[in-house]
Order: C-alpha cells, then structure tokens, then sequence
C-alpha cells in the first residue's frame, strides 16, 4: 500500500480546517425594522427570512435586533451596536457599504370592495378618506394630490390603519400591500368580535404605486460584497422566488396576484 505523500495530508488538513470553519456560522448583529409580515420578532417574515438565508449561504448567522422603521437607521448611524442595517431606502446615505437592491415593496391601496371601488390608479382616489403611514404624502408623492382628496392622514401605527379601513371610517389604507394583509389577518382572526364587524370585508389590492427598491448597508465592505454575491446565488437557484412565494402566496385572495407580479 502506498502511504499519501506529506503534501497530500497537509491538503487534507487544510481542507479539514476550512469544513470546520465553514460549519460555524459567525454571528452578524443586523438591524431591523418592525414590520408585520416582513420582519418581526425573531426573524420572521418575508424581508428578514431572505436576509437570513442569504447570509447563511455566506457562513454567517443573522441575529436581528427589531425597532420601529426609521429608528433602525438612526440607531446604525448613531451607534456602533450592529454589524449592518437592512431595509435601507436605495437612495438613502449611510456610512459603510451599501449592497444592491435585495427586496422590493409594493406601496398601494387596500379597500374593501363591499363598499367602494374597483380603485386602480391614483384618480380613483379623488374624494376618499385615506390613511397612510409617517412620512407617506411624501413618500408616495401625494401633495399635489392631496387637496382633491377628502381627508388624508398619517399614522404610525398601521393596527390603527386596519382598525378605520375594517370599521369604514376611511376608504383604504396606502400602504404596501402584504404588510397591511397581514395586519389585517391578525386584526381578522383574533379581534373580530371586539370590533363588531357588519358582515365580512371583501378586502382588495390596488397596486398604484412604483414598487420601491431596499438595500443593506454594512460596516465592512468584504460583508457587502458577500452579500451581493451570496443573493446572486439564492436568486439563481429560486430560494428567493420561494421565499416570497411562501409568504405572499397566502394573501392571493386579497392582493389578486397583484403583488409584485406574484
């Protein structure tokens, strides 16, 4: 029998290090914003699951830290208490180093359609009673709008969204469409009874809005990078199709394969 020459074994030792290494996922700390159905307490939802798996494929073990949107990008540039932020506006500016376009939104209205509607651009808004979430006149580009609206209001708290649409004290809610399908179905299946529905709601989405793109901005480069390449594998492989598939799927009743094509 012919022994392996000492190269070969310092190979396989080599190799054996690298298994070893590559089976501890290193822990990454990523901020995230509150959103149902999208990223919630420990790690679930749409957004987070994609980030989640993404890094995995990368070697690295997502450990999500969940505040109200907007407050996750003012702790990242305002501490040191992450390794990354998620969710980040494209267009927005962080120090580090942002990745590419990982998910997508899709801003629109939710009404019900036993009472009005079909609703399928901004025109046939004109007239209505709408809420939104902060900042969204501005973010949706409504002000021009706005004064041939009825009444217009921004509230943060998107319960509250579900709460008027759900009791017809506004006509549809604008804000994206699987956050606010899945508020409502929490609302629907727990607190139909306190809020003394007349009849079941035929809840229907209106996709008027450009869907919006969202990035990761990380402290290292090397980890964007990483990143961007890991996404480019899960999206070729259609473990980012599944991912959305798997939470969208779901809603089809009430989105009407309106979401983002799904």
């Amino acid at each position: 029998m012919t022994l392996p020459s000492k190269s070969v074994l310092a190979w396989f030792g080599v190799l054996l290090l690298l298994g070893s290494e590559l089976g501890r996922a290193e822990p990454l700390r990523i901020l995230a914003p509150d959103l149902p159905g999208a990223s919630e307490v420990g790690g679930s939802g749409r957004d987070a699951e994609t980030v989640r798996q993404v890094l995995a494929r990368c070697g690295y073990q997502a450990e999500f830290t969940i505040q109200p949107f907007g407050r996750h990008l003012v702790t990242y540039r305002e501490s040191d208490k992450a390794d990354a932020v998620m969710t980040v506006p494209l267009g927005q500016e962080l120090a580090g180093a942002s990745t590419a376009a990982y998910i997508w939104y899709q801003n629109g209205a939710v009404y019900d359609a036993n009472r009005i509607g079909p609703l399928d651009d901004l025109d046939d808004l004109r007239g209505l009673d709408l809420v939104t979430f902060k900042n969204g006149i501005q973010l949706l580009e409504l002000d021009e709008l706005e004064p041939e609206l009825g009444n217009l209001f921004e509230i943060a708290n998107q319960r509250i969204h579900s709460h008027l649409l759900l009791l017809g004290r506004v006509d549809a809610i604008l804000a994206d469409g699987l956050i606010v399908s899945e508020v409502n179905r929490q609302i629907l299946t727990s607190e139909t009874r306190t809020l003394n529905l007349k009849g079941s709601p035929a809840l229907r989405f209106a996709p008027i809005f450009t869907p919006a793109p969202y990035k990761m901005v990380f402290r290292k480069r090397e980890l964007a990078e990483a990143f961007d390449a890991c996404y480019d594998e899960a999206w070729a492989e259609g473990v980012v199709y599944e991912i959305n598939e798997k939470y969208i799927g779901p809603f089809q009743q009430e989105l009407g394969h309106r979401y983002l094509g799904f």
